[in-house]
């Protein structure tokens, strides 16, 4: 069984920086418009920008819309410039956008934005444009200017827009401190679910066991109970909850459990059958978050051929993901089926921008592993040449495999100071 190595980025400002230059005369341009001016998505869009355009064409339009999952990055909109050599769509704000990219989608949630907002309208508006990389603007929708993370108390109705907001400008630690008072407060239960459940997915992406994580799973459990259970949006939640507290037997190497957990997920998540174009969107949005973690569970005990199957769902759901194509990339791998590994890996590259680097860093590896030196020397020059602020962990998968080869793994740079203190947004 191969084991693949961990591709990792350095967080920091400066590698942010570093990254636009890269993709500046990287020639390898984002095949998806989304993020740069709202253009309508495209066969290689991933599910995360047909959510992003389908979550502005009901902000304009005033209809309601649920809440998803967290976009994979905070700077899709800076990246997808720069690989297509346009640095003038990477400014602070909307009304500088090149006019040439941006369509008449942008400049109409622009001016929505400018105008009175009711609270359901002013959530929808920072969750926008968040995922369009304008905190400043985001923050401005929702009433956040001056915020003491030590007193402040989180609103009811706009608690995690507040938090993801903060994100942006407070270390993690303060910011899921925040939410876990919130978590334990006297404030709705629905809004103590979500708190709850957004420390607990905080902590699994770091994946350790800690006190934080495991008070939050009992709170978001606690709070669920308060909520129907019942209908589109109770099961939907049900599946969220699930798939969160499996992180907690899983961290703690509990495998048998987490399965148990992740397959109470999936039976709420495949009893509910989801009408109209938001709900569809809110169904496969949890399915992938799902399906990933499936993936990444089995692949971390062994399980190869059941990673692959959960890793085929992913296809189904947004063949146009990196992260699509990586994990089922890693699951064929881990079948020891290299030449398949390598379609995959290369379908991601095809995508473009900054998910290329690591599809090409992987592709590499596993041509490396065929013997076919001269090849993955040109691959790891490709990836390196988009993202040179990278660094890569050896593979660890228990059961067999080794990571090979792989450079051990920079700490990242530019990460601020962990001192609570008052902040501006700005």
């Amino acid at each position: 069984m191969t084991a693949m190595p961990r591709y990792r980025t350095d967080p920091s400002p400066r590698a942010l920086a570093v990254r636009l230059r890269a993709l500046l005369t990287a020639q390898v341009p984002v095949t998806c418009r989304v993020y740069a001016g709202l253009s309508a998505p495209s066969p290689d869009s991933a599910l995360h920008a047909r959510v992003t355009h389908a979550m502005a064409r009901a902000f304009v339009a005033g209809s309601a819309v649920p809440r998803f999952e967290p976009p994979p990055s905070a700077h899709l909109r800076l990246l997808t410039a720069a690989s297509w050599g346009r640095l003038d769509g990477v400014g602070p704000e909307m009304t500088t956008f090149p006019v040439d990219l941006a369509s008449e989608l942008w400049w109409r949630v622009h001016e929505r934005t400018l105008g009175t907002l009711h609270t359901a309208d002013r959530r929808v508006a920072c969750d926008l444009l968040l995922r369009l990389g304008y905190p400043q603007r985001a923050a401005a929708a929702i009433g956040l200017t001056v915020i003491d993370p030590r007193n402040h108390v989180l609103s009811p109705d706009l608690a995690l827009e507040q938090l993801a907001v903060l994100r942006c400008h407070l270390p993690s630690s303060a910011v899921e401190a925040m939410a876990l008072r919130g978590a334990r407060s006297g404030l709705p239960p629905s809004t103590r679910r979500d708190l709850a459940l957004f420390v607990v997915f905080r902590n699994a992406a770091r994946g350790a066991d800690s006190t934080s994580l495991q008070a939050a799973a009992a709170l978001a459990v606690k709070a669920s109970s308060e909520l129907p259970q019942n209908g589109f949006a109770g099961m939907l939640h049900r599946a969220r909850l699930h798939r969160a507290i499996a992180v907690v037997p899983f961290v703690r190497h509990d495998i048998a459990e987490a399965h148990r957990l992740l397959g109470r997920a999936l039976e709420s998540l495949t009893s509910i059958t989801p009408e109209g174009e938001m709900d569809r969107l809110a169904w496969a949005d949890e399915a992938y978050a799902l399906y990933s973690f499936l993936v990444r569970t089995h692949l971390s005990v062994g399980l190869g051929q059941r990673a692959l199957g959960y890793a085929d769902e992913l296809v189904e759901l947004s063949p146009g993901d990196d992260r699509t194509w990586a994990l089922q990339g890693d699951a064929l791998a881990a079948c020891g089926s290299l030449d398949a590994a390598l379609e995959a890996y290369g379908r991601g590259i095809a995508l473009g921008g900054w998910g290329a680097a690591r599809a090409a860093y992987l592709r590499g590896f596993v041509l490396e592993r065929l013997g076919r030196v001269a090849e993955a020397a040109e691959e790891y020059v490709l990836s390196q040449r988009i993202d040179p602020t990278s660094s890569v962990v050896a593979g660890d998968v228990p059961g067999g495999g080794d990571g090979g080869g792989a450079a051990a793994g920079r700490q990242g740079a530019g990460r601020r100071p962990a001192a609570v203190r008052a902040v501006r947004v700005r």
